[in-house]
């Protein structure tokens, strides 16, 4: 199945031709991986280089190593999780901003949202419902709900709805930079009550069949958020910078006076 790897980058080409064997659909997710000995002959390497590339594999999500008697590298179908925190990995290094996330969630989660409005089958109704009676609660008891996991699955399960894993990839990968912006931030409880305002109004929306009032509610909630999100990131960059104090937030740009 494999070949023969060239010195220069031995393990990335071992990682690359696993990798194409695996996406082309020569190994199976639960398949295990050929005996370590017939590997090392295939490829022509050191148990040291081919231990190297395996390893690297299981971090890319592609393989499990298991342990013991019947274990070895077995083939594993790549998790959200794992192709969510990849993209995340990538753009926490192109120092993404939060009008940069804004901007993109404008784009596509009032289409999420009108099209729950259509197509919203009755128990994520019900989901949603949950959700917010749960997001009520913990206000009450003066929690901050902001990046929670029901103000998070409120917007992932309009997502899911759709049927549209790249979408879904899309939600997930955004609300993981998101999370750490707000958990940096710490909004707060005028933020939280803000928040679980707007999911009313989407969910009353979404309830009613109406996929415009939904479209235009979830486009009003990420505008909100990102203006609350900016005032809070100038209000930390002066506490830190305190030569920024002065400086104030217009039409999402930094002006000094």
């Amino acid at each position: 199945m494999f070949k023969t790897v060239p010195r220069d980058k031995i393990s990335l080409n071992i990682v690359r031709q696993m990798r194409e064997a695996i996406l082309d659909g020569k190994l199976q997710p639960g398949d295990q991986l050929p005996p370590e000995s017939e590997l090392l002959t295939q490829f022509g390497v050191s148990k040291h280089t081919l231990r190297e590339a395996l390893r690297a594999l299981e971090s890319m999500g592609f393989i499990q190593i298991r342990k013991g008697a019947g274990g070895g590298p077995t083939v594993m179908e790549i998790d959200m999780e794992t192709a969510r925190d990849s993209i995340a990995n990538f753009l926490h290094f192109k120092n993404v901003s939060i009008h940069d996330l804004s901007e993109a969630r404008r784009i596509f989660e009032p289409y999420l949202a009108r099209l729950a409005a259509e197509h919203l089958a009755k128990e994520d109704l019900e989901k949603l419902k949950r959700m917010n009676d749960s997001l009520e609660a913990a206000i009450g008891r003066g929690e901050d709900i902001t990046g929670g996991k029901d103000e998070i699955d409120f917007h992932v399960t309009l997502a899911e709805a759709s049927g549209n894993p790249v979408l879904v990839l899309i939600l997930n990968f955004v609300n993981s930079l998101l999370i750490d912006i707000k958990l940096r931030l710490e909004p707060g409880l005028d933020f939280s009550r803000q928040v679980y305002e707007s999911h009313v109004k989407l969910y009353q929306a979404i309830v009613a069949g109406d996929g415009k009032a939904a479209a235009d509610a979830m486009y009003e909630h990420v505008c909100q958020v990102e203006e609350g999100l900016e005032e809070l990131q100038i209000r930390k960059d002066a506490e830190e910078s305190p030569e920024l104090s002065d400086i104030s937030l217009e039409g999402g740009e930094l002006k000094a006076p």
